[in-house]
């Protein structure tokens, strides 16, 4: 039995990023019907189309004719799921409302997924609209050689809000196992974004007393001056390619720099502190030095001497359409081949219930509806605080990926134990701690000693009573610590196990360490944020300084929240499993494969491919005419249009001179003509303000927004009122802030949402609950000279 065999979900959505949530689902075993419209989704023109359409039966159906929706309130009384991307109001008058197809199945889990929310503006499905409005272009202000937004080519928020449709699924299918009933759940692409809104948020809030020069760096940084850390520094080798470094930890970045010939000089020079202490002098001097060095060799020989050595991190800067060949991506099973479309494989590795992708789209046969029967009536229980009520996930786990991803699991009610060093995880020392405080809010910590044996008995009892641990070492690391799989099995069972690393469990990589920049250049999407080509002349030192400032701009953190997304989706799979099939497991989740899905727009391969990554133009403007940024008579829009008709409803609206323009009446007219309908476009928006042209343009539905108003803090700091997006919150870092609320609205939520703990802050109340007596935990304390567990905030 596959995972989610009996499970049948209805999808009456459009795009990708419902579409891939649906193939997930379809991948581990759910039946999935989408129903469409006459003319289909207006979204299967993009060239990965036959990949989130895969495993999927398809249904041509009109819920405005009467007996097409009689048929189809035949299928959702059957069915287990609703996905819909139709604001109430008109889903209402369609009956396909959730008010409606409740009444007629009460197990119903329905999801809707929109643009900005019910009662946002009602745009299209765009990401470049809502990355645009949410202030994410504005992320990239410097990235180009002007001042202004830059365009966010990769489509992080459709990645997140795929993650958050299936995890809001999941964790309400486990919720209803347990009360009975279904539930709504909203969640939109808006919402996604919050994902990457990381340190900086929480940085910006803080109380003015409370300011350190970490938080500053943080909240004040200079997008045009800001520099690559060395531990990240990007490189140019001698045959032209580009090389990304990742040497998070001192001892990585110990090994480059020996590695490289440069270890004499440090020492020479009396740096022995990690290179983000050293003068600014001493540290632009060395910079310098790694751009001359890696000049020397080739892309093929300094790849083989760090393979080798293993201990430093590193890769290089590929398309995405290369990385299908990655070897690491294939020795995983990362890469699926069907009816001839090469594309991305299942999101996790579950080892009990994998996924089973066999066939691409088939259509429905609307003559088995003689054969469902309704759903029975479930059990009537009690709906818990947040769908997750009850569930205990231990983490051992440090940075941004794994315990954000942990983070979110807590915002559906689970409790997470966050299991620390003695003196905390390493972030809570980075970026003033702001990174730590958003990554693991609404956890509880403990401090412990895994390399001590009453701290590896703690962590057995902690796994005991666990429902879900979560760990990101390396492979090996966990069974040295008495944390491996077998040792959690013995005490446990039946406990969902899932391992988070850089590359996955098999390959050359397997055994590599990494960090966020690496799975952004192997992926592709940071070649393509930065607009560089894969390979270039060589530059001169001048050239190399502002190049590599730039492609460590364009390669930013997403990697690792985008990482985070799968691992919160996967340990509900596993839990799914062990909840309502009784089977607990060991689950793989890898930085490389999440990130493949984040560049979900172009991982596939096949005869005659259109390829949806067209150049950003010289300033990363955008793609397209009528899908790329402009300059107002003040400020910036971003102009998103997709379809024939939007272009006639805004030229119409716009300027009635290129509504009649035969050079621009077709698609294929305007693609003839790009370059006069970009220059015609220049001009007309230049006649207006940004926020004249927002206001004329979203009464008709079309993307058309101000992109420069704010960052992306600025924008949720102006709901923070709004429970449904920001919580207030306090901690002894900022003071009184706000937190971010949980990506997923359910109808049956968790009320209480807590900022993120001290290290250690619950040490003695979980050792009290494990059974240690006050005398016991005294004495521990005093071993692991743990009484200043705290000083990590």
């Amino acid at each position: 039995m596959t995972l989610l065999e009996g499970v049948r979900v209805v999808d009456l959505s459009h795009g990708p990023a419902a579409g891939l949530a649906t193939m997930i689902l379809a991948d581990f075993g759910a039946e999935v019907v989408k129903v469409e419209p006459p003319g289909g989704d207006p979204f299967r023109d993009l060239c990965t189309a036959p990949m989130w359409l895969r495993g999927k039966k398809t249904w041509t159906l009109d819920p405005a004719n009467v007996k097409d929706r009689a048929k189809l309130h035949r299928l959702t009384a059957a069915s287990d799921v609703v996905v819909s991307t139709t604001r109430h109001a008109r889903a209402a008058a369609n009956g396909v409302d959730y008010t409606t197809l409740s009444a007629l199945n009460p197990r119903l889990v329905y999801c809707q997924f929109t643009s900005f929310g019910e009662d946002g503006p009602d745009l299209p499905l765009y990401e470049g609209v809502v990355a645009a409005k949410v202030g994410r272009m504005m992320a990239f202000q410097g990235l180009a050689h002007r001042p202004g937004p830059a365009f966010s080519a990769l489509q992080v928020g459709t990645h997140a809000a795929a993650m958050n449709i299936t995890s809001g699924i999941l964790a309400a299918l486990i919720e209803r196992d347990q009360s009975g009933r279904g539930q709504l759940l909203q969640t939109s692409l808006m919402q996604a974004f919050k994902t990457y809104d990381q340190s900086r948020f929480p940085a910006v809030q803080v109380a003015p007393d409370l300011q350190t020069s970490g938080v500053q760096a943080v909240s004040q940084q200079d997008p045009f001056s800001a520099k690559p850390t060395l531990l990240y520094q990007p490189a140019q080798t001698a045959d032209g390619r580009w090389l990304q470094m990742g040497n998070l930890l001192p001892h990585h970045f110990n090994r480059f720099m020996e590695l490289t010939g440069l270890a004499d000089d440090r020492a020479a020079d009396g740096l022995t502190a990690p290179p983000d202490q050293w003068p600014e002098e001493a540290r632009e001097r060395y910079r310098d030095k790694i751009l001359l060095r890696i000049q020397e060799w080739t892309l093929a020989d300094w790849m083989t001497v760090f393979v080798a050595d293993g201990g430093v991190i590193a890769h290089y800067y590929q398309h995405t359409e290369d990385a299908l060949d990655d070897p690491d991506m294939l020795a995983n099973g990362h890469v699926v081949d069907i009816n001839g479309v090469r594309q991305l494989g299942p999101v996790a590795t579950l080892t009990q219930t994998p996924a089973q992708i066999s066939q691409g789209e088939t259509a429905f046969d609307d003559a088995t509806l003689d054969d469902l029967a309704p759903l029975p009536p479930g059990a009537e229980g009690r709906h818990g605080e947040g769908p997750l009520a009850g569930v205990t996930v231990v983490e051992f786990a440090t940075i941004i990926a794994a315990p954000f991803g942990a983070s979110l699991l807590a915002d559906m009610g689970a409790r997470i134990i966050k299991v620390e060093p003695l003196d905390g995880d390493l972030y809570r020392v980075r970026r003033g701690g702001m990174g730590a405080l958003r990554v693991n809010q609404g956890k509880e910590s403990i401090c412990i000693d895994l390399k001590s044996d009453e701290g590896q008995a703690i962590a057995g009892d902690l796994m005991a009573r666990a429902d879900i641990v979560i760990h990101n070492y390396r492979p090996g690391v966990p069974e040295r610590l008495g944390i491996g799989f077998e040792a959690a099995k013995r005490r446990n069972p039946d406990i969902v196990y899932l391992s988070a690393n850089g590359y996955g469990p098999k390959g050359p990589g397997a055994k590599r360490p990494s960090s966020h920049p690496i799975p952004g250049a192997a992926m592709g999407g940071a070649l393509y944020q930065s607009g560089r080509s894969i390979s270039e002349p060589l530059l001169d030192l001048d050239e190399l300084r502002e190049t590599t400032r730039r492609l460590m701009l364009a390669n930013e953190v997403n990697p690792d929240p985008n990482t985070s997304m799968v691992v919160c989706t996967a340990a509900l799979l596993g839990l799914y499993g062990k909840r309502v099939r009784g089977q607990g497991q060991k689950i793989f989740v890898d930085m490389f494969l999440a990130n493949a899905y984040a560049n979900f727009d172009d991982f596939v391969a096949y005869p005659g491919k259109r390829s949806d990554r067209p150049g950003l133009g010289p300033d990363l403007r955008g793609p397209d005419p009528l899908y790329q940024l402009y300059p107002a008579k003040t400020g910036w829009v971003f102009l998103g249009l997709r379809h024939d008709a939007e272009w006639r409803s805004f030229a119409a609206m716009a300027n009635k001179a290129l509504a009649g323009h035969k050079d621009y009446a077709t698609t294929a007219a305007r693609t003839a003509n790009a370059d006069a309908l970009r220059d015609a476009l220049a001009a007309l928006f230049k006649t207006e303000t940004a926020e004249t042209w927002e206001q004329r343009a979203t009464p008709l539905g079309l993307g058309c927004v101000v992109a420069d108003a704010h960052g992306p803090s600025e924008f949720w700091l102006a709901r923070k009122d709004d429970k449904r997006y920001m919580r207030a919150s306090h901690n002894e870092l900022t003071g009184p802030y706000y937190r971010h609320g949980p990506m997923v609205e359910f109808e049956f939520p968790k009320a209480d949402f807590q900022t993120a703990p001290r290290a250690g802050a619950h040490t003695m109340a979980i050792l009290t609950e494990l059974g240690y007596d006050d005398s016991r935990i005294e004495q521990l304390l005093r071993d692991d000279h743990a009484r200043a567990s705290g000083a990590r905030i």
